[in-house]
């Protein structure tokens, strides 16, 4: 296959000013403004928020897994002063209580794996202690204790070998570093500089530990040591110093994140490190500031959860993404007709607009067809706060709704030249939300009708009749969703007062709560899969907030141009490309297209 310097003659090309479409990587010169340019696809890292914990506490390093898989043990919360025994287990989406450890503790240090960890130290209201447990994925083993009873120290390892070092003494903060081989402890080579409320990761031959402090009002660490096998070696500092943080990753490759400087809750960090094997780089901040919080995972998938900010013990469960493609908003071809309310089916080079909120214009529809809107068949009967979808411009349904005479049952087909009307829907509504579905396979859900106002309904269509299936756990209305008839997805929505975040997972018979939206809201659309979809819009007050969910958590990734509730989608459109128009306030015919990833022009510089 040729390349570009097989075909062009020269691998740089001169142009006068960018290029129009350069290829990915392509280097050129910009003659006009005299710069060698490249383009390289954009990307973004950020923490995405993720179902809380079932007991706030503060943790102090206190577990071990993988972003996916994790467990979290020991710690202390409020009120009263309680120290915990409690063990959570974290399957990627929700955190499970199991059986508790032997001895409550707080300040204890962990490693492992969800299946097959230790817990060591730690302070258990009385004392700084010795003792030390295994668990096998079930249940907690008390087994031979360290050499010296500690707390808030760090830890590094799987079973059946760990690493534990530095931490508070019952006489002052330690340099001590304890091997465990499976059976007992022995120490082994010191740190540098002993210290307190460390952080730690890596293996039992190869770990890190990170800043810390020497107790409340003293200094605060920037130091970094990395552990051979035998001993210890100064490396390159942190950029901010703290103690209580978590970490993650390996000697090469590793996150540090949250802590306080200094040790108060007050001064709880967002701030996260990421280490490449010869220095530190600030990259994205935590959505909660706190310290003593726990760490697991890699470097680039890194789990964050529980600890102390200044309102309090927390529960909130966060998760790093790093370099993921950064999608974008491009403004489209407007609507003929500007409206709120409306519609969508199709694709985002094939879609179909249809009803509205609008009167007289409710019955008037549109085809996209890549380029521009046409106007084509109206609906049978008026109407709006209605639902639908559809997987091309040519096939589609319109259900619920009001028709000016209170709720209705109503659904229509379109066949691409005529509406045809259906089968009814069971419970008659409006302001309902539906999945990405076909002419042969809907979901609808939710809205608002008669008593409850706050309908949980739910409703699978096969191309003939509706049947109800199982509810919703949250009854609202002008929600969105995405997926299909067996793997659906809900979010948002209006409580009436008030907005939501909930997000519910349906398998095709029942709903299930999922990781809530970063912003509440209703009125916004979504379009993709259960494993990935796109929320965007809504209010109030109107938003222009996208979030992209990745199967277990939503992050914010880009903003519309025109904020806007009240819109609608190509239903088929995916977290790659996709077609969003219509909304309010004010009314707008604006349309945008999403393309899932965009590239950045670079200067190359000396």
């Amino acid at each position: 296959m040729s390349n570009y310097k097989d075909i062009v003659g020269t691998a740089v090309r001169n142009n006068a000013g960018n290029i129009p479409s350069p290829e990915t990587g392509q280097v050129w010169f910009d003659s006009t403004n005299i710069d060698f340019k490249y383009q390289f696809t954009a990307t973004s890292t950020a923490w995405r928020t993720a179902n809380s914990m079932n007991t706030g506490r503060r943790l102090y390093e206190g577990g071990a897994g993988t972003q996916t898989a994790a467990i979290v043990f020991s710690g202390f919360f409020s009120p009263g002063s309680n120290y915990v025994d409690k063990t959570e287990s974290f399957d990627g989406v929700t955190w499970t209580e199991v059986n508790d450890l032997n001895e409550a503790r707080n300040g204890a240090a962990g490693a492992g794996t969800s299946t097959a960890a230790f817990c060591t130290g730690g302070y258990n209201g009385s004392a700084r202690v010795t003792s030390n447990e295994t668990w096998n994925g079930s249940n907690w083993t008390e087994v031979n204790d360290i050499n010296t009873a500690r707390a808030v120290h760090a830890s590094s390892g799987d079973l059946p070998a760990g690493l534990i070092m530095a931490g508070e003494t019952p006489s002052a903060d330690s340099a001590l570093t304890e091997s465990w081989n499976g059976t007992s402890w022995t120490e082994v080579g010191d740190l540098n500089q002993a210290r307190s409320q460390v952080s730690g990761t890596g293996t039992y031959t190869a770990a890190l530990v990170i800043s810390g402090s020497s107790g409340p009002g003293a200094t605060i660490y920037t130091n970094v040591e990395q552990w051979n096998g035998s001993a210890w070696t100064e490396i390159a500092d942190v950029n901010t110093s703290r103690g209580a943080a978590a970490s993650s990753g390996t000697i090469s490759s590793a996150a540090l994140f949250g802590g306080a400087t200094p040790m108060d809750p007050v001064t709880s960090k967002n701030l996260t490190e990421e280490w490449n094997g010869s220095s530190w780089t600030e990259i994205a901040d935590l959505s909660t500031a706190r310290q003593t919080l726990n760490g697991q995972g890699t470097s680039t998938l890194a789990l964050a959860s529980g600890g102390q900010a200044p309102g309090g013990f927390q529960t909130a469960t966060e998760e790093l993404s790093m370099n993921a493609p950064v999608g974008a908003w491009s403004t489209s071809t407007d609507l003929n007709t500007a409206r709120s309310g409306q519609l969508g089916a199709g694709t985002y080079t094939a879609a179909l607009m249809f009803a509205s909120d609008q009167t007289p214009t409710s019955q008037l529809n549109e085809s996209w067809n890549g380029s521009a809107w046409t106007e084509v068949a109206d609906l049978n009967s008026a109407g709006i706060k209605s639902t639908g979808f559809g997987a091309t411009n040519s096939a589609a349904i319109r259900c619920g709704g009001d028709a000016g005479s209170g709720y209705s049952a109503i659904s229509e087909t379109w066949n691409g030249t005529s509406w045809t009307e259906g089968n009814d829907l069971n419970q008659a509504r409006e302001q309902l939300a539906s999945v990405s579905g076909t002419v042969t396979a809907g979901l609808v859900f939710g809205g608002q009708g008669p008593p409850p106002a706050m309908q949980t309904v739910t409703e699978q269509y096969n191309g003939t009749s509706w049947t109800e299936t199982g509810d919703l756990n949250t009854g609202r209305y002008f929600a969105a969703g995405s997926g299909s008839t067996t793997a659906g997805l809900a979010f948002g929505g209006n409580l009436d007062p008030g907005n939501t975040d909930v997000t519910e997972l349906f398998n095709g018979s029942s709903w299930s709560e999922r990781s809530d939206l970063n912003t509440a809201r209703h009125g916004l659309i979504g379009f993709g899969t259960t494993s990935t979809t796109l929320a965007t819009g809504g209010g109030d007050p109107v938003k222009a907030n996208t979030e992209d969910w990745n199967g277990n958590t939503w992050a914010e990734v880009a903003d519309l141009n025109t904020a806007r509730k009240h819109l609608s989608r190509a239903s088929a459109g995916t977290t790659t490309n996709g077609l969003v128009f219509g909304g309010t306030p004010p009314v707008t015919a604006a349309s945008e297209e999403w393309t899932g990833s965009s590239n950045t022009i670079k200067v190359l510089t000396d």
